[in-house]
C-alpha cells in the first residue's frame, strides 16, 4: 500500500513531528493557506511562499546492520526577506539537533543531528532559501537486517 514502506514512514512522521511543535503544517493532501509553513515531501510547489520539503536519501546502512543512518534534506523556502527562512531553519534546528530517542512513524529513531547547511539564494520570485541536510540514525530491521 502506499504510504506504507520504511522510508514514507519515517519522513511522514518526522512531518507530523515538526506540526506538533508549531514549526509548520502537515497536510497530506497539500492544501494550505498562505499564512501557513508549509511541510512537504519531495515536491516544491509554488504557493505558500513559506514551505519545508522533505527529502530522503541514503547516507549509511552498513551489511546485517539494522541500524542505519537516512539523509533528510529539510529544504526551507522563506519570503523575500532572508530573516523568514532563517528562523523557520532555527526552529527546525533547535527541535531536531541532538534529539534522541524519538518514534517517527512506528520507526525507533536512536538520534538526529545536523551535518550541514547553505544558503540557496532566491528563488525566481526572490524568496530566499536554505538547504539543511539531517542525519537521522534509525532502526530498519529486515530478515537479513537483524542486528
Amino acid at each position: 500500500m502506499i504510504g506504507d514502506g520504511w522510508t514514507s514512514r519515517l519522513v511522514v512522521g518526522c512531518a507530523e513531528h515538526l506540526q506538533a511543535a508549531g514549526v509548520g503544517v502537515w497536510r497530506p493532501g497539500g492544501s494550505y493557506t498562505a499564512d501557513e509553513v508549509a511541510i512537504v515531501m519531495l515536491d516544491i510547489p509554488a504557493r505558500p511562499d513559506r514551505l519545508i520539503t522533505l527529502a530522503p536519501y541514503v547516507v549509511a546502512s552498513p551489511p546485517g546492520m539494522a541500524d542505519v543512518t537516512q539523509g533528510l534534506q529539510i529544504r526551507v523556502r522563506g519570503t523575500t526577506d532572508p530573516r523568514a527562512a532563517a528562523d523557520i531553519g532555527d526552529a527546525i534546528f533547535d527541535l531536531l539537533d541532538s534529539a534522541e530517542g524519538l518514534t517517527w512513524g512506528g520507526i525507533p529513531v536512536v538520534q538526529v543531528w545536523r551535518q550541514s547547511y547553505t544558503s540557496l539564494g532566491r528563488d525566481s520570485a526572490s524568496r530566499w532559501e536554505i538547504s539543511h541536510n539531517y542525519y537521522v540514525q534509525a532502526m530498519r530491521p529486515t530478515p537479513n537486517r537483524t542486528d
